[in-house]
């Protein structure tokens, strides 16, 4: 899905090779899949939100999650022996307060050494992918749904909006067109390869059609528009919709 360049992952995707200091909450991503769990990070982290909105708080943290699902997706095409250091075992979420907004962070427990051997490529990379989301990730997902009350796969297009945010990063950075349209591609073809069970879902949450706006502000250009809301309006009456909310109608 992103190419590894220098390999600056950690920083893009807030993963860490241990914890940091003076976090307001610690959860390993284990105990994170009971939902019990969920609501206490959920409750802390809409308060320092400055709402009660669980819905909220549950939308906005799982554009962080995929920051796991990304880094996974790198690793495993890198062949990087990383790829499977992050897994729901070896990882801990951590709550920090920040000067603005609350932040997440998500240390590794334990780095391991060796090589890894695969290819990251073709079926097996889409097996790997698809085990990671199934045992890993949709039990977070589960946890976080019931938690706030809302339907999973709403949870997940949130997921699936920040990882989308991801590709056009790294199409934005190719070096040609041809490139470009590689990285759109691969993309499309990986979510969409994806099944359904990965996801403890009826069918794939991942396999969208994007679609597109010229944005009002100023340059004007084309955005594509997210896959569900990510309910950031609800932070503040000012806020409004964001340009690229579906909720707003398409030209």
């Amino acid at each position: 899905m992103c190419e590894t360049g220098n390999m600056q992952w950690a920083e893009r995707f807030f993963i860490f090779p241990e914890a940091v200091e003076n976090a307001v909450i610690t959860i390993s991503l284990t105990e994170l899949c009971q939902p019990a769990a969920a609501e206490h990070l959920l409750s802390t982290y809409a308060s320092m939100l400055g709402t009660a909105n669980k819905r909220l708080a549950a939308a906005i943290f799982c554009s962080w999650i995929a920051g796991i699902c990304g880094a996974k997706a790198v690793l495993l095409t890198a062949g990087h022996p990383m790829a499977y250091d992050l897994c729901g075992s070896n990882m801990s979420v951590q709550l920090l307060r920040t000067e603005g907004y609350p932040e997440f962070a998500f240390p590794i427990h334990n780095l391991r050494e060796g090589v890894y051997d695969r290819t990251g490529k073709g079926n097996e990379f889409i097996d790997e992918l698809g085990m990671f989301y199934k045992n890993d990730v949709r039990p977070i997902i589960a946890a976080l749904a019931e938690a706030s009350q809302t339907g999973a796969v709403m949870l997940w297009k949130q997921v699936y909006s920040q990882l989308y945010t991801f590709m056009e990063e790294e199409a934005q950075d190719a070096a040609s067109e041809i490139r470009r349209a590689q990285i759109t591609e691969q993309f499309k073809a990986v979510t969409w390869a994806l099944k359904p069970e990965d996801f403890g879902l009826r069918s794939n949450p991942f396999r969208i059609l994007a679609r597109f706006r010229t944005d009002p502000s100023p340059p004007h250009h084309l955005i594509s528009i997210k896959a569900t809301c990510c309910l950031a309006y609800q932070l503040r009456a000012d806020h409004g919709y964001c340009s690229s909310c579906p909720i707003l109608p398409v030209e």
